[in-house]
């Protein structure tokens, strides 16, 4: 009795340990979603049409003696990241919170006055983006590069890990480095079992993708692409970047020898059009297949299905779960509307997805979250580097009577 007694408290705990993964998971624990080359999904719903478009897509270029069958080394898929692979909205794209943690809560960085300045305005404005003007958004590139410039590619990453375990504004248990959506996750392994090359393209940092998925996806630190800094030798940190172009060929070995290679100055930002350049530069060849979520994303949506000489397919997927997701009703249709327009096809995180982080991660919105997304209405105030400041028009945030920030 006592021996059977054992063996069933063994096989409890074997079994607890299998099926953890439905609790808040480990990176482990993501990595280990899979689906087969067949396509047993577990987190969609079994008749979500776009499921059954992914499905038939793959099936047809994947079927040899098919017409529309794609040779294996063709088989290329780019996905967007904020907001198609991972969360974007606790309370903002993971890019911005590394440049506001770098800047604001880091012990270990101290920036000038001026950067600081900056991330209180930014920090601001993540909480109303209608105050992210262009300048600013721009600014926050170079910002990116600078407050990281000196680091090493190792270095980078040992920093990112420590930042994925912050975790994430208005969402129970989950961390960054455990914000990927479940159904995504194993559209990723899907793709990878049926000899597809899988991309990211994104207007985060490609230093900053490559820790969060290592281990966690199928896809090579080389299959990365996004925006980028310049990687320079430790003595040229300030020498190459997108203002002061040098060509780095004028240093040789001699000069050069025995110095670290740092990351420098800001090179290219990953997001709309430049989304085209890089993958064009970098794949060589169009992609057959690409997911993405927002107007960011659409140049490369027609860039894939446009001339394409083999067939070719663009998911968006719809930010329109407002209880398991912090999602963007208004954004979700607008995204809808373009489908319908160019034929892509859209994916409903509220109605396609049985989960999308696990079913004991809860939405528990603070209040500073629900201005999210709102209109800017006059004299609303805010404080910017500790100072009272106001909009005087949509948009338009005054400090010292000087304006700093303009969204038209």
């Amino acid at each position: 009795m006592k021996r059977i007694m054992k063996w069933v408290i063994a096989a409890t705990l074997i079994c607890c340990s299998v099926v953890d993964v439905s609790a808040q998971p480990t990176r482990e624990q993501l990595a280990q979603i899979r689906v087969g080359k067949e396509g047993n999904f577990q987190y969609w719903q079994s008749n979500a049409s776009s499921l059954a478009q992914l499905k038939d897509f793959v099936n047809a270029v994947t079927t040899e003696g098919s017409e529309q069958y794609v040779p294996v080394r063709d088989r290329l898929a780019v996905f967007d990241m904020d907001g198609t692979l991972l969360c974007e909205t606790a309370p903002f794209y993971m890019n911005w919170l590394v440049m506001l943690h770098r800047l604001l809560d880091d012990p270990g960085y101290t920036p000038t006055d001026e950067l600081r300045a900056f991330g209180e305005a930014a920090k601001a404005g993540m909480y109303n983006p209608q105050l992210i003007d262009r300048e600013m958004d721009d600014r926050a590139q170079y910002v990116q590069a600078e407050i990281f410039k000196g680091m090493t590619m190792e270095e980078m990453d040992a920093w990112m890990m420590t930042f994925l375990e912050k975790p994430c504004e208005g969402i129970e248990g989950l961390k960054w480095g455990t914000a990927l959506y479940w159904p995504m996750v194993e559209v990723v392994s899907y793709l990878v079992a049926n000899d597809f090359q899988v991309y990211i393209c994104s207007g985060t940092t490609q230093d900053m993708i490559r820790p969060l998925i290592q281990d966690v996806l199928p896809i090579g630190r080389y299959q990365v692409m996004g925006s980028e800094c310049h990687y320079v030798p430790e003595g040229k940190a300030e020498a190459f970047g997108w203002e002061t172009p040098v060509i780095m060929e004028t240093y040789g070995f001699d000069d050069l020898k025995g110095q670290r290679t740092v990351r420098g100055l800001f090179k290219q930002k990953g997001t709309k059009w430049s989304k085209v350049d890089i993958m064009t530069r970098q794949l060589g060849q169009k992609p057959i297949l690409t997911f993405g979520n927002s107007s960011g994303d659409y140049p490369m949506f027609e860039f894939v299905t446009t001339g394409n000489k083999y067939p070719s397919i663009a998911f968006c997927l719809l930010c329109d779960d407002v209880e398991r997701e912090l999602g963007n009703t208004a954004k979700a249709d607008k995204c809808r509307k373009a489908c319908e327009e160019n034929g892509w096809v859209p994916v409903s995180m509220r109605n396609d997805w049985n989960t999308i982080y696990g079913p004991d991660v809860k939405i528990v919105p603070t209040s500073i979250q629900s201005t999210l997304h709102a209109p800017v209405q006059k004299t609303q105030s805010y404080t910017v580097s500790g100072i009272p400041a106001t909009t005087s028009s949509r948009g338009v945030i005054i400090k010292k009577g000087r304006k700093i920030a303009v969204r038209q």
